[in-house]
């Protein structure tokens, strides 16, 4: 259990950092197509897409952060007033629930994934696999915060 939970870290650790790039990255790629578009009348055919790109990458890996935080906005108002038993009946489905959405996501993501990898977006000229990508591997990461929330709520430990 010790090394799940160590991946589970350090895969949000490495998330973090990429979400943290990715935010910079928007910033200054919008910041300078707004400079080039009014300042100098000028317009970065790539930066729009680039700006999409960034922000599905932050949408999807800042969701995977959220949910190892337990900052994801939840309806507890009914479990949390339930004795402790029936609160961890209700805990543990809710994440073998999860368990299955995350597999879900991951399993048709990728799926999904190898069928656009041919084809190229538009400005960038890279595959559509690699914006895409952020789908299945942030679904990958959330399937491991899961499992590790899962067991500790087994062995009856607070999960956040």
């Amino acid at each position: 259990m010790h090394w799940l939970e160590a991946a589970s870290h350090w895969s949000n650790v490495a998330v973090e950092v990429l979400v943290t790039l990715c935010a910079m990255a928007m910033a200054g790629v919008l910041g300078v197509q707004v400079f080039f578009r009014y300042g100098l009348n000028d317009s970065l055919f790539w930066s729009e897409e680039l700006g999409r790109l960034l922000l599905v990458w932050l949408t999807f890996f800042g969701a995977s952060v959220a949910y190892k935080r337990g900052v994801h906005a939840g309806v507890d108002a009914l479990s949390r007033r339930l004795p402790d038993p029936a609160r961890r009946g209700v805990a543990i489905f809710a994440l073998l629930a999860s368990l299955g959405f995350f597999a879900v996501i991951v399993v048709h993501g990728a799926g999904f994934g190898v069928v656009i990898s041919g084809q190229n977006t538009t400005s960038l000229g890279v595959s559509r696999l690699f914006p895409f990508a952020a789908v299945p591997v942030s679904g990958a990461v959330m399937f491991l915060h899961a499992l590790v929330f899962l067991l500790r709520e087994l062995r009856g430990v607070k999960t956040v």
